[in-house]
């Protein structure tokens, strides 16, 4: 079979590889930016679709509290990005689910994020809430940004489906 028939493929990648596609799309190019504080612990996870060589979407969940709290069950959601070209066909759904799947695994029992105002209702569809009014950021005065929280069941999934 030729190669062109295998389109994309979904792995776990160090931190190094997200950071291009992350600063691109949700920084506006702003390298410094694009490394965030978790990046490098063990549990962090960096999910990255190739459609070959090329990294074409990319997200990031680490262990990280909820402002104010100190639970060790909260994860964080970041970084989530997908070139605007391959926008609608799922990646960024896909990634999602499978950053939420690795905290289940992990004992996490709440996935959070900050979502901007323009993708407040995709993470609403993926059961995502909103959980206090929305704010902005001293970087981003021109984005309202919302803290939406995802509750992860406590049943365990099994290893062995």
């Amino acid at each position: 079979m030729s190669d062109h028939h295998m389109l994309y493929s979904i792995c776990s990648v160090p931190a190094e590889r997200v950071l291009s596609l992350r600063s691109e799309v949700l920084l506006d190019g702003n390298a410094e930016s694009s490394r965030f504080v978790h990046d490098d612990e063990v549990s962090t996870l960096h999910l990255a679709v190739c459609e070959h060589e090329e990294i074409v979407a990319v997200a990031t969940v680490c262990r990280e509290a909820l402002p104010g709290s100190t639970s060790a069950k909260e994860w964080r959601l970041r970084g989530v990005a997908v070139e605007p070209r391959l926008r609608g066909y799922g990646f960024g759904r896909l990634l999602i689910k499978l950053c939420l799947d690795h905290v289940q695994k992990e004992g996490g029992r709440t996935a959070w994020c900050t979502a901007r105002e323009s993708a407040r209702g995709f993470y609403e569809a993926l059961g995502f809430a909103s959980s206090a009014p929305p704010f902005q950021l001293p970087s981003r005065g021109d984005v309202l940004f919302h803290e939406m929280q995802y509750v992860l069941s406590g049943e365990a999934i099994s290893d062995t489906e």
